[in-house]
């Protein structure tokens, strides 16, 4: 009986699986097809043979390889940025939660995340604009480094992952308290940085309405943005787009599957307890 049961789950398991990853699958198999065949129906469920054809039509109409470069750049130096400044941040609250105006600085940063980032659009836009960095990836990058669920999750984090008991060492073995973040705070809360590394990267990847505003060369765009440049008044070019789009999910697959481990560890648990 409990095997059944077992064998029960596991299929229900599989079939929502399944369910989950049809539309990833479907994606790669429309870009392999040529597009009177996506228009027509019933669509193709089955690989074709036009995946050639379709990546030189991509290639031809927007920059690709430099659209993903600018994408990656992006990504990464923009996850770096968070990584240090919310553990750095967050360190600061977990290590002086007696200092005066420590309750009222955290207050402001649970009312930061409430906030919705569109919201400040408008100021946003008209900072980047009087700072230059108009055209440039700059405003991608360096606002958002202030991520205030990543100042909240890595001050969780190291309140369940750092005892009293090793600052209080550090300290009486005169390590100053960037030396303590660094040397032994950084290498504690690995799990709970590859996790917020993971969906930072993710938001990133993903940004479309920053991008937008922002950004008018198109040797500049990000993924998101120039992959709108197949789509025109006179059609869409499914098959380009559907390549496009699964070309660019490859490199978040492959940061996924590298960080998976220390990202479920980061869910799941701290490094140590007092």
């Amino acid at each position: 009986m409990k095997n059944i049961k077992k064998y029960f789950a596991q299929t229900i398991v599989f079939m929502i699986m399944l369910i989950f990853i049809f539309p990833l699958i479907w994606m790669f198999i429309l870009s392999t097809n040529s597009q009177p065949d996506v228009s027509g129906f019933p669509p193709p469920i089955l690989p074709g043979a036009e995946l050639v054809e379709n990546f030189q039509r991509l290639t031809d109409q927007i920059p690709f390889f430099i659209n993903l470069w600018n994408s990656i750049y992006v990504g990464l130096s923009n996850t770096l940025l968070i990584l240090f400044v919310c553990s750095f941040a967050a360190y600061g609250f977990a290590r002086f939660s007696q200092a005066p105006g420590h309750k009222w600085f955290f207050y402001l940063v649970m009312v930061a995340i409430m906030i919705p980032p569109l919201a400040g659009i408008v100021p946003w836009f008209l900072e980047m604009s009087w700072f230059g960095w108009l055209d440039t990836h700059w405003p991608l990058i360096i606002p958002t480094a202030a991520y205030p669920f990543g100042v909240f999750w890595m001050y969780q984090f190291i309140r369940q992952a750092i005892p009293e008991e090793i600052y209080e060492s550090a300290t009486l073995d005169g390590a100053s308290e960037f030396r303590v973040y660094w040397q032994i705070v950084v290498p504690l809360i690995r799990p709970g940085l590859a996790a917020l590394a993971t969906l930072s990267f993710l938001n990133s990847w993903q940004n479309f309405q920053m991008p937008l505003i922002v950004l008018n060369s198109t040797d500049r765009f990000t993924i998101p943005l120039a992959l709108t440049n197949l789509t025109t008044l006179y059609g869409n070019d499914i098959p380009a787009i559907m390549l496009g789009t699964s070309l660019s999910v490859l490199p978040v697959l492959a940061a996924f599957m590298l960080i998976t481990r220390h990202f479920i560890s980061g869910l799941t648990s701290g490094a140590v307890k007092s």
